[in-house]
């Protein structure tokens, strides 16, 4: 399994970071996570053509993570795609998804290939899961697992025990950081760089991403990780955009 970031901040993007989204690849399935800023485009630069994009996870319909989804869409159909396309989400985002998609006359009957909503992939090879997470709308956090590897991904949420619990021995933890510790009491729904750290610490996370960083919370992406550091003893690491990581 492989894992590709195209944005890891949070609703405030910067010049050079766009709102977390990322690619996931595996043996048979080409994933996009989330439908933020301009999809295609973004998939253009990670090099992959995105007629060969299989499934769409959202995970929730805050904008940053939804904004994206009719142009996704759209351009799809502008560039001839006549293959299915799985979208996994939950019932309440699915609801809103459809509700975007019939602003624009984007409903299954005017596109040249079908949208078909689901809430898992359970293949031999490959398993997507949901599990209700803990925000301010309801929102999934997700399994990916492949063979023995498995990653997990918060998704937006307020920190909870529970996570750590749900996640136990995940091979790689990807969670959200969007606030510093100094916002303790400001959070909104929203997790902080240490509670993120010690999610992955109980959970026995083999390794930790770092994603939806508020740039402006924080002094400089340094801190972030130390803030991380002071509760998870494992691989800390933020992302660099459109590179390929390997996920054992």
């Amino acid at each position: 399994m492989e894992i590709l970031f195209l944005g890891t901040s949070c609703a405030i993007p910067t010049l050079e970071n766009g709102s977390t989204s990322f690619l996931v690849r595996t043996s048979d399935y080409l994933i996009l996570v989330d439908a933020s800023d301009n999809p295609v485009k973004s998939i253009l630069k990670a090099g992959m053509d995105p007629l060969e994009l299989d499934v769409v996870l959202l995970t929730h319909y805050h904008a940053d993570h939804l904004s994206g989804y009719p142009a996704l869409i759209s351009t799809l159909n502008c560039m001839g795609r006549e293959k299915d396309l799985t979208v996994i989400t939950n019932a309440a985002t699915e609801s809103k998804a459809k509700d975007i998609l019939a602003i624009f006359k984007l409903q299954n009957n005017n596109l040249n290939y079908k949208v078909n909503y689901t809430d898992g992939l359970l293949e031999a090879a490959l398993r997507v899961e949901l599990v209700s997470g803990f925000h301010t709308v309801p929102t999934s956090m997700v399994f990916f697992k492949e063979n023995s590897t498995v990653v997990f991904y918060t998704a937006d949420t307020v920190y909870t025990p529970q996570i750590s619990e749900i996640a136990k021995n995940c091979s790689l933890m990807i969670h959200e950081a969007t606030y510093s510790r100094r916002r303790k009491d400001k959070l909104e729904g929203h997790s902080t760089a240490y509670d993120a750290g010690l999610s992955a610490e109980n959970a026995g996370a083999k390794g930790l991403y770092l994603c939806h960083i508020c740039l402006n919370e924080y002094p400089n992406l340094k801190s972030v990780i130390k803030e991380a550091r002071e509760t998870y003893t494992g691989e800390i690491i933020i992302p660099k955009l459109f590179h390929w990581y390997k996920v054992h």
